[in-house]
């Protein structure tokens, strides 16, 4: 069974991937949504998927099953899914890659996952990620960057949001990939949004709208971020109403906000996961929002 099933043909001009992983760093599934409205706005054409079954545990992440328009049924399997997009100037093009962070065989994916960037002419990876900080809903989101592309790195000084990375401790799939990408010659670039971990599961628009300012503004894609305005608005006044029931949860953003102020904006760091105190600040917002949205409680 080989790995990655094509769909067409894969051109070789496509010098800029850019990546997506749901799972550990998505917080606020940020990181897989701005994937997705890039591939909408660019209406990018399907490519290619990375066949799940060596890569994941289907008891431990099931398939789901939708039911079509005409009565139908078809089983949707946690591919990795590549899409292609070529400007009409005949210009080198994009290569998109969204997938699950699969259970095993990491080192084969990112491979395979490699393999296909590099056979559609792969040189630059740009990668999409949100980790949970002490960032208040209440403030603008924040996003930082690494890189070891020369040319980004100073680009991203200028924009005041470049950061060498200090995190110490367990880690997702994205690093695996692009330690790999680093190995082959391939440079990168990773975009780090931050999402008020008190809103562990809540999907979080205004990381998202941050994430594709970011990106646009570095490969000129021309998004236009203002249609997420209604949408934050609409997030920040649920979790507003939310908080109110809490007190508890009240003075700890008040205090966020204080530490966002001091800091004039600077970047929060990720927070470790005995920081992030579940039980006690988050259950009660995260029910609230899902009642609004009238979402079903999944287990």
């Amino acid at each position: 069974m080989d790995i990655v099933d094509f769909y067409r043909e894969p051109p070789a001009n496509l010098t800029t991937m850019v990546m997506a992983f749901g799972g550990w760093i998505n917080a606020g599934r940020a990181a897989t949504g701005s994937l997705r409205h890039v591939v909408r706005h660019l209406d990018a054409s399907s490519l290619a998927s990375i066949d799940p079954e060596e890569f994941f545990i289907f008891t431990l992440e099931r398939p789901h099953v939708r039911r079509e328009d005409d009565g139908s049924r078809t089983i949707r399997w946690p591919r990795g899914e590549f899409w292609m997009w070529q400007p009409s100037d005949g210009q080198a093009g994009l290569l998109l890659f969204r997938g699950r962070e699969p259970h095993q065989k990491w080192r084969t994916y990112v491979s395979a996952l490699l393999d296909v960037a590099e056979q559609c002419g792969v040189q630059r990876i740009v990668s999409l990620g949100a980790f949970l900080a002490g960032s208040p809903h209440t403030r603008p989101a924040q996003v930082t960057a690494r890189s070891t592309d020369p040319d980004w790195q100073a680009l991203l000084k200028d924009w005041g949001i470049y950061r060498r990375p200090s995190y110490e401790g367990p880690t997702g799939i994205v690093p695996v990939v692009l330690e790999a990408a680093t190995k082959r010659g391939l440079r990168h670039l990773d975009f780090m949004g931050q999402a008020p971990h008190y809103l562990q599961n809540a999907e979080n628009p205004a990381v998202t709208q941050a994430l594709l300012r970011s990106l646009s503004r570095l490969l000129d894609l021309g998004l236009d971020v203002s249609q997420f305005d209604d949408a934050v608005t609409t997030f920040r006044a649920q979790c507003d109403q939310a908080i109110a029931r809490n007190a508890s949860v009240q003075a700890h953003v008040r205090e966020l906000e204080q530490e966002y102020d001091a800091a004039a904006g600077e970047a929060s760091r990720p927070l470790q996961e005995e920081e992030l105190n579940p039980n006690q600040l988050i259950q009660d917002v995260e029910d609230f929002l899902r009642e609004e949205r009238g979402e079903e409680d999944q287990g």
